[in-house]
């Protein structure tokens, strides 16, 4: 999944105004009459664009096709506008049955009951990955359907290894090897830089902050998800680490940008290394770049962020049953493990990864097998309300040390301050 949005940074403020006067209206609950012996529509609104979007578009077809009385229909907004329109429907009485939600289930949704327990209703595979659990089980109640799964892992320019006297065959094993990996591979006089991580204050640049505080030994919260836990000396190495390879070692390029640029930028065989996520093998394969996965690097530890995206059932829907329906196809391993395979996703249980849908893909992508190796060290963010203050802020932070030149340590106390008093504002809301 490209996580260059803004996803899941919901104002509870704002949500729980916008559910109250929807509720004041007297809307929520309203729907078309439903002609006897008709399909059941069911409306819903997802992230996917491009490729992917046309790719499910198929997948809904052959569902439709094959239910006599249920029909889904899906809407595209971007991942960056997607979340702000949904709340925008909410408020105005008028939600799509089903939202798909970006990166994590925001747990403000769960808690404000704007999106509904699936409990009763949708059955996963019993080998679903449980590193969906901690973003889509609130309360002890399940809110979202994992579509499928996502992660990072390292992507390396084997040509660039090669020709700098490195083996193209043997990823970094820890942090200092990455630096000096990326030291051989920059070129600064021909724009060519050994090691590429998103700086701008926004989602992608705080999951690469909270891969490598992992890496470090670290965690973003405490355990009872009511205070920051990142001011911490692994949360100032993993800050030290990106500010370093812009002002230290100058690995990096000194300008804004986030990881999709560098992404899209590989075709230009002058990027050495980035944090990736599958969705974009499909796009690093078609550069023809000569290119190599692996697992994050160790600081301390593995780390690296889990995320993916969800199906989630609007409160207000009357199609709840006719939901279950397509939930339930979906969740089947051949369906979910082919989803996978044919948009370069992780797939959502361990069946399906093991599904012949699944492995096929495999074989002709040898990229995604790392990404495989990644899950058992893969976090996702705390289900915490208030957390998508606290990613901003950190977000916020790596660009003042990159880019502004902050002194980390002093960086990282002042957000830490101003996200602990969201997180008490947020909570208290």
């Amino acid at each position: 999944m490209s996580k260059s949005s803004t996803v899941g940074q919901v104002n509870r403020r704002r949500l729980m105004g916008a559910t109250a006067a929807a509720v004041g209206a007297g809307t929520l609950l309203a729907a078309p009459a439903i002609a006897q012996g008709a399909k059941r529509q069911v409306t819903m609104w997802v992230h996917f664009v491009g490729a992917n979007f046309e790719i499910f578009n198929r997948f809904l077809k052959e569902f439709n096709d094959a239910t006599p009385d249920v029909e889904v229909k899906a809407q595209s907004f971007g991942p960056a506008e997607i979340t702000a329109k949904y709340l925008a429907a909410v408020a105005a009485g008028a939600p799509p049955d089903v939202f798909h939600a970006p990166g994590y289930v925001p747990p403000d949704m769960a808690s404000n009951k704007v999106i509904a327990p699936l409990d009763g209703l949708v059955t996963l595979h019993p080998t679903t990955l449980k590193n969906f659990d901690p973003i889509t089980v609130f309360g002890g109640q399940r809110f979202g359907v994992p579509v499928n799964g996502g992660l990072g892992a390292m992507c390396y320019n084997t040509e660039l290894m090669e020709k700098a006297g490195l083996d193209p065959k043997k990823a970094p094993e820890s942090w200092d090897e990455l630096v000096e990996q990326a030291r051989k591979t920059t070129n600064a006089a021909e724009n060519q830089w050994g090691l590429m991580l998103g700086n701008q204050a926004g989602f992608t640049t705080a999951q690469n902050y909270y891969a490598f505080l992992l890496g470090a030994g670290g965690s973003l919260l405490t355990p009872d998800g009511k205070a920051t836990a990142f001011n911490s000396a692994a949360g100032l190495d993993a800050l030290t680490f990106m500010g370093d390879a812009v002002n230290k070692h100058k690995i990096s390029p000194r300008k804004m940008y986030t990881d999709v640029q560098a992404w899209t930028e590989w075709a230009t065989r002058k990027i050495g290394s980035v944090l990736l996520y599958p969705v974009w093998t499909a796009g690093i394969l078609a550069s023809k770049v000569p290119s190599m996965t692996a697992p994050p690097p160790r600081r301390a530890q593995r780390g690296a962020h889990f995320a993916g995206n969800y199906f989630t059932l609007s409160t207000a829907s009357r199609n709840k049953e006719a939901f279950a329906k397509f939930a339930n196809w979906w969740v089947q391993p051949a369906i979910s493990g082919r989803w996978a395979g044919e948009s370069g996703a992780i797939p959502n249980s361990q069946a399906a990864i093991e599904h012949a849908e699944y492995r096929r893909f495999l074989a002709q992508n040898p990229l995604g097998q790392a990404f495989l190796d990644t899950i058992p060290f893969a976090q996702p963010f705390p289900g915490v309300i208030g957390v998508p203050a606290v990613l901003q802020i950190c977000s916020e932070m790596v660009q003042a040390v990159v880019l502004g030149g902050e002194a980390p340590k002093d960086a990282i106390a002042k957000a830490a301050a101003k996200a602990d008093q969201e997180l008490k504002r947020a909570q208290r809301s």
